[in-house]
C-alpha cells in the first residue's frame, strides 16, 4: 500500500450518506409537530409535506432527466381521484382497510397511467415533450365535463377518511393522525428517489439530460429512459395527490389544471433542480407564501412571479444553490473579509425590494382594488394612490437600490478574485 493510499481520507459511501440523510430527515419529521403542535400548524405541515413530495416527483423529470413537463398536475389529480374512489368503494362495501395504504393505490394507478403517457410523450425531449405533456393534460382536464361520475363535476369527489375504520392505533379524525401518514410517505418516497439517483437507471437519466445522443450511441434507448422517468414521476405524484385527498377529504378538477402544474414548476425551479432537497425547500417557501402572503397582500401572486424572475436572472441554482454557496463561503474562511460588502449588497437589495413592494401595492390598489379607496398602508407607511409623492417614493427606492447593486457586485467580484489569488500564492 502506497503512502498516498494511506494518507487519502476515506470518502463516505453513497449508501452511508443516504442513510445518514434519511435518519436526519426522520428526526426532523418527528420533531416538527412537537415544535408546532397547534391544529392549524399541523394542517400547514400536512400541506407542505404533500407539496414537497409533489415537487420531488417533478424534479425526477426536470432536474434528473432534463424534461420540462407542462402537465404534471395530471398525475397529482388522478392519483387523488383514484384514492378517493378507492375509499368510497371500500366504504360502500363495508370493508375495513388501513387508511395509510390508500396512497399506494393512488400511486400505483398514476404509475400505470404514467407508463401510457410516457410512451406517448417520450419520443423526444425538449419542446416536443413539453407540448405533448401540455396536450395530454388539457385532454384529461377537458374530460372532467364528460365523465362527472369520475371527476365529480365542479363539486369534486368528497370522502370521509374515517369510513375505513381505525388502524395502527389511529382513528384519523385529527390532523396529527394525517401528519403521520404524510410524514411516513414523504420519508419513504424521498428515500426511494434518493437511492434511485444512485442506480444505473438514475445515472442513465442524468446521462439523457446531458447528452441523449451519446446515450443512444452507447446502446441504450433514450426513449425508454425518459418513459421510465415519466412513470416514476407520475407514480410519486399520484402518492402526493392521494395524500392531498386524505388531508382535505376532497379532490376537485382544479387539482388537474394548469395552475397546479405551474405551481409545482415554480416550487421545483425556485428551490433548485440540481440539489436533491432543492424542491423541498422551494415547496416550503412557496407553500408558506401561498398560505400566509395571501392573507397579507391581495397582490401575492405578483410576488411569486417576481421571485421566479429573480431566481432565473440572479440565482439559476435556486434557493438551495444560494444556501450551498453560503455554506461554502462560511467554510472557505473568507467570510470575514467579504462581510462588509455582503452586508452592503443585502442593504441595497432590501431598499430595491422595498421600492418594488411600494409600487406593486400602489398599482394593485389603483387598479383592481380601486373601490377600496386611494389610501393604503405599505410597510408601515401611509400612502395614497393619487399622490405623486407616494409613487415617487417607490420609484426612488427601487432606483437607488438597483443603482447601488451593480458597483457593489463588481467590487465583491474583484475582492473574491484577489482572495483567490492570495490563497493560491499561500
Amino acid at each position: 500500500m502506497t503512502d498516498n493510499a494511506i494518507n487519502t481520507p476515506a470518502q463516505p459511501r453513497p449508501l452511508a450518506a443516504g442513510l445518514l440523510w434519511t435518519g436526519a430527515a426522520l428526526l426532523l419529521l418527528v420533531a416538527l409537530p412537537q415544535v408546532f403542535p397547534g391544529r392549524a400548524a399541523v394542517s400547514t405541515l400536512n400541506y407542505l409535506g404533500t407539496m414537497a413530495l409533489f415537487a420531488l416527483s417533478y424534479n425526477v423529470l426536470l432536474g434528473r432527466t432534463g424534461l420540462l413537463s407542462l402537465g404534471h398536475a395530471t398525475f397529482f389529480g388522478l392519483g387523488g381521484f383514484i384514492a378517493s374512489h378507492a375509499v368510497l368503494a371500500m366504504a360502500d362495501a363495508g370493508w375495513s382497510f388501513p387508511l395509510p395504504l390508500i396512497p399506494a393505490i393512488g400511486g400505483a394507478g398514476a404509475f400505470a397511467l404514467g407508463i401510457f403517457g410516457g410512451w406517448l410523450a417520450s419520443g423526444r425531449g425538449g419542446m416536443p415533450f413539453a407540448m405533448i405533456t401540455l396536450g395530454l393534460a388539457e385532454l384529461v382536464f377537458a374530460a372532467a365535463a364528460l365523465f362527472p361520475s369520475i371527476y365529480g363535476s365542479e363539486e369534486g369527489i368528497g370522502i370521509d377518511r374515517m369510513d375505513l375504520g381505525a388502524s395502527f392505533g389511529l382513528d384519523y379524525a385529527s390532523a396529527a393522525d394525517i401528519y403521520a401518514i404524510v410524514a411516513v410517505w414523504l420519508a419513504l418516497c424521498a428515500a426511494g428517489l434518493w437511492f434511485l439517483a444512485k442506480t444505473p437507471l438514475g445515472l442513465l437519466m442524468t446521462a439523457v439530460r446531458d447528452n441523449a445522443e451519446r446515450v443512444e450511441f452507447l446502446g441504450f434507448s433514450a426513449r425508454r429512459i425518459r418513459m421510465s422517468a415519466y412513470a416514476v414521476a407520475a407514480g410519486v405524484a399520484g402518492v402526493a395527490g392521494s395524500l392531498a385527498a386524505l388531508n382535505f377529504e376532497i379532490m376537485t378538477v382544479h387539482e388537474l389544471g394548469a395552475g397546479t402544474s405551474t405551481l409545482v414548476l415554480l416550487m421545483t425551479y425556485i428551490g433548485g433542480t440540481r440539489h436533491f432537497l432543492g424542491p423541498v425547500l422551494g415547496a416550503v417557501v412557496i407553500g408558506l407564501m401561498k398560505l400566509w402572503l395571501s392573507d397579507i397582500s391581495p397582490a401575492w401572486m405578483m410576488y411569486f412571479g417576481l421571485l421566479f424572475v429573480f431566481v432565473v436572472m440572479a440565482a439559476p441554482g435556486g434557493l438551495a444553490g444560494i444556501l450551498a454557496s453560503g455554506i461554502g463561503l462560511a467554510r472557505s474562511g473568507t467570510l470575514g473579509a467579504q462581510a462588509h460588502l455582503l452586508g452592503a449588497i443585502a442593504a441595497a437589495g432590501a431598499i430595491a425590494f422595498a421600492g418594488i413592494v411600494v409600487l406593486v401595492e400602489l398599482g394593485y390598489r389603483a387598479g383592481l382594488d380601486a373601490a377600496l379607496g386611494p389610501d393604503i398602508t405599505v410597510l408601515g407607511l401611509g400612502l395614497n394612490t393619487q399622490s405623486a409623492g407616494s409613487w415617487a417614493l417607490g420609484t426612488v427606492l427601487l432606483l437607488v437600490g438597483a443603482a447601488a447593486l451593480r458597483p457593489l457586485n463588481a467590487r465583491l467580484a474583484d475582492l473574491r478574485h484577489s482572495l483567490a489569488k492570495t490563497g493560491e500564492t499561500a
